[in-house]
């Protein structure tokens, strides 16, 4: 049987994008949501799904922290695509004139500075930015506009009004592969990230002792997040990237002490490196 590969959105979704990228000859399917993509997986009836977790510019993408954090599921992949957003919309459409502009939360937070400068257009949420785009070709008023990739324009039969609207010129998206098994392999492999999440103990210096073992062992923290507990205000939880494959000494046994540091402890897989060009 092919392998079955979700991601959230429609077809033109930059989560479209990375699941090719990831697995070139498996079958792609689209779903509502990022929940719906883990939920797929964790079932069984998708090998693997594709969920954006990170931007260079707007930071950690929160929706897929939150999801992974307590999902029976493991990263085992990781790309980066560029992600130029473009103002799409119908033929003739004025942007002076612009009332609304469809997009996910995440786009609309990487171009807040091009959206600054509309004063009178609103933001809309949707779920998806290829599903922005369907929403404007469906509505067919040209007051109405999308931020999304030149990919759904072309699918929607909308035209690109502005390229590359993003805050800075180079924009990209960190995409992780997600599984219900963790990965141990390491053949052939030059660099390894292992993912983890944890709660610190709430005092001063709690997390300062967390990773003070990484320091000591030599271990590299190429990211660190923090997001709130649901049910506990003011109380945070934090992911970690470390360099490194959980069989290597030095990182088995740093990350045997800051478990015996923390409060609670999860890894959230072990996955090759994206190397950057």
């Amino acid at each position: 049987m092919p392998m079955t590969v979700a991601y959230p959105g429609e077809e033109g979704a930059y989560a479209a994008e990375a699941g090719a990228r990831l697995y070139p000859e498996a079958e792609l399917v689209s779903l509502r949501s990022w929940a719906d993509v883990v939920r797929a997986v964790g079932r069984g009836d998708a090998g693997y799904g594709v969920l954006p977790i990170e931007n260079s510019l707007a930071g950690p993408i929160p929706e897929t922290y939150d999801l992974l954090a307590h999902a029976p599921l493991a990263i085992v992949a990781e790309t980066v695509i560029p992600v130029p957003h473009c103002l799409v919309g119908l033929p003739g459409t004025n942007i002076d004139a612009l009332a609304r502009v469809h997009s996910h939360p995440a786009a609309l937070a990487q171009c807040r500075r091009f959206l600054s400068s509309l004063p009178d257009t609103l933001p809309e949420v949707a779920p998806s930015t290829a599903t922005a785009a369907r929403r404007v070709a469906e509505a067919g008023d040209t007051s109405q506009a999308a931020l999304s990739s030149r990919r759904a324009a072309e699918r929607f039969g909308l035209v690109v009004l502005l390229n590359d609207v993003s805050d800075h010129a180079e924009n990209y998206t960190r995409f992780v592969s997600v599984a219900n098994h963790t990965r141990i392999d390491r053949d052939g492999v030059r660099v390894w990230h292992t993912a983890v999440r944890f709660v610190t103990h709430h005092h001063p210096g709690a997390l300062l002792s967390a990773i003070e073992p990484l320091a000591r062992y030599g271990v590299n923290m190429v990211s660190l997040q923090s997001r709130p507990i649901p049910g506990r205000p003011w109380n945070y939880q934090f992911y970690a990237d470390l360099e490194g494959h959980p069989l290597d000494a030095a990182v088995s046994t740093a990350l045997r002490e800051l478990e015996r540091n923390v409060a609670d402890m999860g890894y959230l897989g072990c996955y090759p490196a994206f190397e950057h060009d």
